[in-house]
Order: C-alpha cells, then sequence, then structure tokens
C-alpha cells in the first residue's frame, strides 16, 4: 500500500520539477512513480477519450522524445523505446475491452 501511495502522490511530478503537488525534480520523484508517469501518459495518449481521439504510434513516440528530459526521466524513455515491440506486444495480447 506504501508503494501504492506513493505512485499515486508523485505520478504527476515532472522531471524537471513543473509537476505537481510538491515540484519535485529528477531522481527525488520515485522510481516507482517515474515509470507509472511514462507508461500511463504512453497508454492515454494511444485510446480514445471522450474529450480525444487515439493518438497515432508515431505521435506517441515523437511526444515522449519532446518530453524526455522535461516531463519524463530520460532513462526511463529509452528503456521503453529500448523494448517497444514487447510493449506492443503486450498491447496486442491484452487489447482493452469496449
Amino acid at each position: 500500500m506504501k508503494t501504492a501511495a506513493t505512485i499515486a502522490l508523485e505520478h504527476h511530478e515532472r522531471w524537471d520539477g513543473n509537476g505537481y503537488p510538491n515540484s519535485i525534480r529528477g531522481e527525488e520523484i520515485n522510481i516507482y512513480a517515474r515509470i507509472t508517469s511514462v507508461a500511463d501518459v504512453y497508454d492515454a495518449l494511444g485510446h480514445k477519450r471522450v474529450y480525444k481521439d487515439a493518438w497515432s504510434e508515431e505521435d506517441i513516440h515523437e511526444f515522449l522524445i519532446d518530453q524526455k528530459g522535461k516531463m519524463f526521466d530520460p532513462k526511463i524513455i529509452e528503456v521503453l523505446f529500448d523494448n517497444i515491440d514487447e510493449v506492443r506486444d503486450i498491447k496486442r495480447r491484452y487489447p482493452d475491452a469496449d
């Protein structure tokens, strides 16, 4: 529960310190929250919502690269892209239910 509480508290913090609620930066942000932040945004952008259409995989990648070192830990982005084929395979195997 402590890990879940940390993720809930910190996953909107930004690598550059411009996030919330505490404006912490870099490695001050718990590693689990940094990973969750990338996963959350990657997933959310790729799905249609009532307020937006799903983004293309190319647009998502451009956004993540643009936000590397700003919103996101650069190392986490690199790990994501180093394993993108496995991520895509997981998405195919476990599609969201409508």
